[in-house]
């Protein structure tokens, strides 16, 4: 058993700078199983234990391959940030996922809201306007 204790503390002491960036993971993949589950229930869906399977293989896949990557970005190519764009990748998927169940439980797609808001609050004419201004100023310049 003590032997058992130090493998875990050293082992944790070795992966304590991810845990900032497995902690996001593990939230985000409980995110996207809450507002999975919940979209599941509100359209009347069975949860089956083959959903349940998957978010348990993302919580070791996604932390498996966080940790790999840290490993080859620290000890072997250390100018490529290869933590930091699988962990982005790996995030972006969660947070679409999270999105598209929010759409699935409200009937509102955030982007097309976002996209409509800011259409409505006349940014598109704010961008043209500042735009026209660059190329007048361009073009006195020549």
């Amino acid at each position: 058993m003590d032997k058992l204790s130090h493998f875990i503390f050293w082992l944790l002491a070795l992966l304590s700078p991810l845990n900032g960036v497995l902690t996001t993971m593990m939230f985000l993949i409980v995110v996207d199983f809450i507002t999975g589950a919940y979209a599941s229930l509100k359209l009347h869906v069975p949860i089956k234990s083959e959903r349940i399977g998957h978010t348990i293989s993302k919580f070791v896949i996604y932390n498996l391959v966080i940790i790999s990557a840290y490993f080859l970005e620290k000890h072997i190519v250390s100018e490529v940030p290869f933590l930091k764009v699988i962990a982005g990748f790996i995030a972006i998927t969660e947070i679409k996922s999270i999105l598209e169940n929010y759409n699935k439980i409200y009937g509102v797609n955030p982007f097309k809201a976002l996209h409509t808001f800011l259409k409505q609050i006349g940014i598109h004419s704010t961008l043209e306007k500042t735009t026209e201004k660059k190329q007048k100023n361009d073009q006195e310049k020549v």
